[in-house]
């Protein structure tokens, strides 16, 4: 019987191991890794067993990699979809906008309060005409220009905006092509 010991280090998160390039990379997915996460974009609600039986693994083998997958962060989370027109909020608007100046307080300030807001499902700043784009979802066009003009204005910084109106939905999806 043997017995090994480890000398741990504990190095800062900014660090790097002086073995660094010897230490295997982080695995590249193989097609059985595809497989699952395919179908567990498809359904998130796939118990182990279904995704196991559909992959053709075994319950353990299946249960194994989607850990691996989680701990790797590359599946993130796991959510609900909601019918937005059952919900009353069929209306989705677009809003681009420009910053009144390179100011970090409010930059951040606006960071802070699209975060807040739920109607405003997506946040994104952005490179070229426009420093962001937010996607708002609301009841009616009351409810979008209230959301617009109570959250998009000159106290967060906001110079202009330009509000884009979706007529009709041909695609919309969270799933990734893999």
């Amino acid at each position: 019987r043997r017995l090994f010991f480890i000398n741990a280090v504990s190095l800062p998160d900014n660090a790097h191991h002086p073995k660094d390039h010897l230490m295997p990379k982080e695995k590249p997915l193989d097609n059985i890794d595809i497989r699952i996460l395919r179908a567990l974009q498809k359904n998130g609600r796939l118990h182990n067993n279904e995704l196991a039986q559909e992959i053709g693994l075994s319950n353990s083998a299946c249960l194994r990699r989607v850990n691996i997958l989680e701990e790797n962060e590359i599946i993130d989370h796991y959510t609900a979809i909601l019918n937005p027109q059952k919900l009353h909020c069929p209306l989705s608007a677009y809003v681009f906008g420009s910053f009144i100046e390179e100011d970090n307080s409010k930059r951040e300030r606006f960071i802070f309060e699209m975060k807040l807001v739920p109607n405003i499902v997506e946040c994104h700043l952005m490179a070229g005409d426009y420093d962001f784009v937010v996607k708002i979802r609301a009841a009616d066009l009351d409810e979008f220009h209230r959301i617009k003009t109570k959250y998009l204005n000159k106290e967060i910084g906001v110079k202009n905006v330009k509000s884009e109106i979706v007529l009709q939905t041909i695609k919309e999806s969270t799933e990734l092509p893999l």
